[in-house]
This record gives structure tokens, sequence and C-alpha cells, in this order.
């Protein structure tokens, strides 16, 4: 595809498959409103249409926009790379066991509050 400058109004076909693209830079006005066009080209390389919602960040004065298809693959990149570190480590039982200790610690709070102000402990 050849390199274009500036907006372009009509909307351009974009193909790709269903990895995460890059595309190069490309110019973009800011209107007296603050709006941006996001080209097609870039909202198909980030997997987003119009009405859908993205996440928006400045990072070392960079304006980046992510798309929740975009986070999900690399958040389960992440998740491959941990696995694959801490083979036979489950997550989900160790969230599991934490969240009960938890609650286990909060009643006991608690019952020792209600004890402190006369009320009997919760069962």
């Amino acid at each position: 595809m050849p390199a274009r400058k500036g907006l372009v109004e009509e909307s351009q076909p974009f193909e790709h498959d269903s990895g995460l693209v890059s595309v190069d830079y490309t110019r973009l006005k800011i209107d007296s409103a603050g709006r941006i066009v996001i080209p097609a080209e870039m909202r198909a390389a980030m997997m987003v249409k119009p009405g859908d919602t993205v996440s928006a960040r400045v990072l070392d004065g960079e304006f980046r926009i992510v798309s929740p298809e975009a986070s999900l693959r690399r958040f389960q990149e992440v998740g491959r790379k941990w696995r694959q570190k801490n083979p036979g480590v489950d997550l989900v039982e160790e969230l599991i066991a934490d969240r009960r200790e938890e609650a286990r610690r909060e009643a006991e709070e608690a019952d020792e509050w209600r004890k402190a102000q006369g009320l009997p402990p919760l069962e």
C-alpha cells in the first residue's frame, strides 16, 4: 500500500490476519474541538470500529490508544509466558485460597469488634 500524507476522507480497505499489526506513523490533524480522526487503516490494525471503546494514556509525551482486543492479546501472551516459567502452579486455586483466608481474617476482625461493642459474634 503506498504511503499517504495527511487526512483521507474516503474509507480505505485494509486487510490483515488476526494477529497484532503495526501501521507506520501518519500525520493527523487535531480539530478545534480536540478531535482526531483515526484513519481506516489504523482502525483496522487496532481491530476497532465506530462505537467501540478504547483505552488511552499519555506515556513519555506520546498519546497511546489501545483497543480491548490488543490489551487482551497482550495479557494472554503474558499469561502464556508465566505458565511456561511456572508449570504446575494453579493461579485460580491460589486466588481462591487467598480470598478465603482474607474472608476468614475479616470475619475474625468483625467478631472482635462486635465483642468489644457487647454484641454477639456473627455465625
